[in-house]
């Protein structure tokens, strides 16, 4: 037999190929830079310390709902309420320090529970009784207005300095807003990476029947991210009260679902489940934070601004479209290269045989 018969056969590289995750967030991150670099070039205000301290300081409240909701989507579920949660926390910390006399520790504290106790409402009719999420939480949505306007018609204010030092100081010069949101964005990628139960919220996502068969608590999980969600809608009720030093029950958190469901999805978190990196969620709540602080620096009309919002969460959906367009061709794609490259080492096994 020739050498060149013997020759070594060239192997396919082996390897999960490109995540269909990571294309979408690369296009996220042309997007974004293509942003900075047009408000750098139109504002010099823009690049500044001061203005990104005060651009993400603004989002951080949105952040905060935004780093837990991720994983609620990711898990195939969603919370539609967040916005109104956020006013009802908000004006329960705000009444607890005024007409209840409260310290602001138990201000807090009270908001986050009532957070808190609507996602275990949400989890129990959408996890074990297993409604409609979206129904359930549009209709939460309206329920909890409604209550939080009952509770209390009128704006309150005047909360004291400590809650207002939460919203506006700073620790180590560095707004503790920001301390916050970093927290429950390192919280949130900690626990999807690192804990089996984030490998437990990727598998209900992708299948839930399957996970359940395969013994997995899918029940108790869901139930967990939908209080999380809660929990995150009424820290972010608090970092509101805490900088606007009051709670307004008709404007407070005011479209904050669709807000946080926007860089969910802006973030490349399939709206189906089964797929999301928590890297792509925090760009794209940096990529909202740019496009509405570069459109007010440039002082662009109100209702471009919501009209700039309407088109990102169009961007979102297509990103979103094509994540899910992409997602099963590379997955067909990595499949054929392991069988080719199995055929391949097979062949070369049958070559040093025959030359034994």
């Amino acid at each position: 037999m020739s050498t060149q018969s013997l020759a070594p056969t060239p192997r396919l590289k082996r390897g999960r190929g490109v995540p269909v995750e990571l294309v979408v967030n690369n296009i996220l991150l042309l997007a974004l830079l293509v942003l900075v670099v047009y408000f750098t070039t139109h504002s010099g205000a823009f690049l500044t310390i001061s203005n990104i301290k005060v651009l993400l300081t603004n989002y951080a409240a949105i952040g905060v709902v935004a780093a837990m909701l991720a994983l609620l989507v990711i898990a195939g579920q969603v919370d539609l309420s967040i916005g109104s949660n956020i006013a009802f926390s908000g004006m329960i910390t705000a009444l607890a320090m005024t007409s209840w006399q409260m310290s602001a520790t138990m201000g807090i504290f009270f908001g986050l529970v009532s957070g808190a106790a609507i996602g275990l409402v949400n989890g129990i009719l959408c996890a074990v009784l297993n409604f409609s999420p979206i129904i359930v939480t549009l209709g939460m949505l309206s329920v909890l207005r409604g209550v939080t306007l009952l509770i209390n018609p009128i704006e309150v204010s005047g909360l004291g300095d400590t809650l207002f030092l939460i919203g506006n100081g700073s620790l180590f010069g560095v707004p503790i807003l920001l301390i916050v949101v970093f927290a429950f964005f390192l919280l949130s990628a900690g626990f999807l990476s690192l804990t089996p139960w984030g490998r437990y919220v990727f598998a209900i996502g992708v299948n839930p029947q399957a996970a359940f068969l395969a013994a997995l608590p899918v029940r108790g999980v869901l139930i967990g991210l939908y209080v999380a969600t809660g929990t995150a809608a009424g820290a972010a009720g608090v970092l509101l009260v805490s900088r606007l030093d009051g709670a307004s029950p008709g404007s407070l958190g005011l479209q904050m679902e669709l807000q946080a469901l926007t860089i969910v999805l802006l973030g490349g978190v399939a709206f189906a489940g089964g797929r999301g990196r928590m890297f792509g969620v925090f760009t794209a709540w940096v990529f909202l934070g740019v496009l509405d602080n570069g459109l007010t620096l440039l002082n662009v009309p109100p209702f471009v601004q919501l009209v700039a919002s309407g088109l990102a969460l169009v961007f979102a959906a297509s990103l979103d479209a094509l994540g899910t367009f992409l997602g099963p061709r590379l997955e067909q794609r990595r499949r054929v290269a392991e069988q080719l490259s199995q055929i391949q080492d097979q062949g070369r096994v049958g070559i040093d045989r025959n030359a034994a």
